[in-house]
C-alpha cells in the first residue's frame, strides 16, 4: 500500500512536471510569434487616415502594479488634441501588463489601465462614442520576453488600435462620414 501511494505520488509530479513544461514552451513559442509581429511595420489596410492615425498616436506606459499615474503623461494631453482634430477616427484603447505577478492580477491591472486612459481621453474632450472598446489584455502579446526591468517596462502600456469609419465592430456604428 505504501508503494502503490509513493508510486502515485512520484507519477502525479512527474507528469504535472511534464505538462507545466510543455505549457511554458508553447507559451514561449506563442510569445515569441507577438515579439516579431510587434516588431514589423504595421500594415496598413484602410489608406491614409489609418497611417496618419499609427503616426500620431503614441503608447501610453506604466510603471509597475500602477494604472493612474503613467510615465509619460503628456502623451495624453497630445493623444487627445490629435483625436479632437480628427473627429471621424474610431478606435481601441488596449491595456497591458508584465509578466510579473500572477495572470489573473495582470488582467484587471491591464484593464483598470485601459478604463482609465479611455476616461483621460474623455475628460480631455474625446467624445467617448469614438473609443468603441477599452480591454486589457494582461501579459498576452508581450512587446519583449527578456526577464528585466527595461523589458519589464516596455511590456506595461496601453497602445491604440485604429477602427475604419462606418464600420460596425462590437456593437458600435462606428463614425459615419
Amino acid at each position: 500500500m505504501k508503494y502503490c501511494f509513493a508510486f502515485t505520488l512520484a507519477a502525479l509530479f512527474l507528469f504535472t512536471t511534464t505538462t507545466s513544461a510543455q505549457v511554458t514552451a508553447a507559451s514561449s513559442s506563442g510569445d515569441a510569434f507577438w515579439v516579431n509581429f510587434w516588431a514589423q511595420p504595421r500594415v496598413m489596410l484602410f489608406g491614409p487616415e489609418e497611417e496618419e492615425f499609427y503616426k500620431n498616436m503614441q503608447n501610453v506606459m506604466f510603471p509597475l502594479d500602477v494604472y493612474a499615474a503613467p510615465l509619460n503623461p503628456s502623451v495624453l494631453d497630445a493623444n487627445a488634441q490629435w483625436l479632437k482634430d480628427h473627429p471621424s477616427i474610431d478606435f481601441y484603447v488596449q491595456g497591458y501588463a508584465s509578466v510579473r505577478g500572477d495572470i489573473v492580477y495582470n488582467l484587471a491591472l491591464s484593464q483598470r489601465r485601459a478604463d482609465w486612459v479611455k476616461q483621460q481621453l474623455v475628460s480631455r474632450g474625446v467624445p467617448e462614442n469614438r473609443i468603441v472598446m477599452a480591454v486589457g489584455w494582461g501579459q498576452l502579446y508581450p512587446v519583449c520576453l527578456e526577464q528585466d526591468d527595461p523589458c519589464w517596462l516596455r511590456n506595461k502600456l496601453v497602445r491604440f488600435d485604429y477602427v475604419p469609419s462606418g464600420t460596425a465592430v462590437a456593437g458600435h456604428a462606428g463614425s459615419q462620414p
